[in-house]
């Protein structure tokens, strides 16, 4: 685990000063000699960057702490989940997939939706599935300080437990992005950081068959599954794709002979 603590907008701050001055410096051919010092320090600080970046964004990287973007299992086990919800009526019409086809599956909510709708979240639970932490407001929490994350976790675990009687310990940080500070706050919180390791990039609707393409394309044994049964706290955009794309992608991974499992499930499944 990276063990120190600094929060990676800084960082790329100090680094972007870094370049622009050592570039001034190259420029104006100080530090040129015997080699092109500024330029080279220029170079590193720009792919310094990069890696950082790169590092925070990736969902299978564990360089800001231990994250589950997948498991690797002989067992042909794949998880399920959705996140940005409850978000009636794209939820509910989830639910009722995959009540008929009895098939579990994870619920990475957000606290506002949660707090709009307990009812919902409470059949959500009710029908053997499992709740995460996704934030109160799907807000990046790299653009936040360590009281803002806090707080994001803090509020959407209370109204998760104000719902169905417990907090998570599972959470999803929006768009997956997280830093060391992120990591910090989840361990303290013990909650488990779980990304994903198959995503069709359904948020932006693309037809219900590509989503069912990209989808079933790069499924393996222990996939974690992103999908999205709502939209954020506006819920603008439509999940109706999403919705028939679910039926689809769990009725041909069940014709394959996949299981399907929540989160926790496939996380005990891990091989050494």
């Amino acid at each position: 685990m990276f063990d120190i603590k600094f929060r990676l907008i800084s960082m790329l701050g100090l680094l972007t000063t870094v370049v622009i001055i050592s570039l001034v410096l190259d420029y104006f051919r100080v530090l040129c000699r015997p080699v092109r010092l500024g330029l080279g320090i220029a170079i590193l600080g720009i792919t310094a960057g990069f890696v950082l970046t790169l590092n925070a964004v990736l969902p299978e990287n564990r360089f800001y702490g231990p994250v589950f973007s997948g498991v690797q299992t002989s067992e042909k086990l794949v998880a399920l989940t959705f996140d940005d919800g409850p978000c009636p009526p794209y939820t509910e019409q989830i639910l009722d997939i995959l009540q008929e086809r009895q098939i579990p599956a994870t619920f990475f909510v957000l606290g506002y939706n949660v707090a709009q709708y307990p009812d919902l979240t409470r059949r959500i639970v009710a029908e053997g599935h499992q709740l995460g932490n996704h934030t109160y407001t799907h807000v990046d929490l790299l653009k936040l300080n360590r009281r803002g994350v806090i707080e994001e976790i803090e509020k959407t675990n209370q109204a998760i437990a104000a719902a169905v009687g417990y907090a998570p310990h599972v959470m999803r940080p929006p768009h997956g992005f997280r830093d060391a500070v992120v990591m910090d706050i989840m361990a303290e919180y013990q909650l488990k950081v779980v990304e994903w390791s198959v995503a069709s990039r359904d948020w932006l609707n693309p037809g219900t068959a590509v989503i069912v393409d990209r989808t079933l394309r790069r499924v393996k044994n222990g996939s974690i599954i992103l999908l999205h049964d709502g939209d954020g706290i506006a819920g603008r955009l439509p999940r109706t794709q999403t919705v028939e794309a679910t039926r689809l992608i769990i009725d041909r991974l069940l014709a394959q002979e996949y299981r399907f499992v929540t989160v926790d499930e496939i996380l005990e499944s891990m091989e050494e």
